[in-house]
């Protein structure tokens, strides 16, 4: 989710999506992806009792971060935004240039897992 004021660009993101702004020709990133793999989300999923296999939780889901897998969300030890799986989002908060600033792009990894944010942002930019 990408909010946009006047002065500032806020991205909150949990799940297998990305945001990237293209601002003054370069790609700055909004977001982080979510991967069980990313050290940070690791010591999370194995404190709340899962594991980590072939880069997925229980060696199953390939996010780390989602609203639904209610699955992953039932250790009672634990609070709501450390389960395995959570739906607790990463928040960004960016200067808007507004001279600068081009255009955000928001996809799933279904883009992301194809192009990097460059190849993305200049695709877009030359149309």
């Amino acid at each position: 989710m990408v909010l946009i004021t006047k002065d500032t660009i806020f991205c909150a993101n949990a799940g297998d999506s990305r945001a990237v702004l293209y601002t003054n020709d370069r790609v700055h990133p909004l977001s982080d992806d979510h991967k069980p793999d990313k050290p940070t989300e690791r010591d999370r999923i194995v404190k709340s009792d899962h594991m980590v296999a072939d880069d997925r939780v229980d060696g199953n889901l390939a996010l780390s971060r989602a609203f639904g897998d209610f699955q992953y969300k039932q250790n009672s030890k634990v609070t709501w935004k450390d389960q395995a799986v959570t739906s607790f989002p990463d928040v960004s908060v960016t200067a808007r240039k507004s001279k600068g600033d081009k255009f955000i792009i928001m996809a799933c990894d279904g883009i992301w897992d194809c192009v990097s944010n460059e190849q993305c942002c200049e695709r877009f930019n030359n149309y």
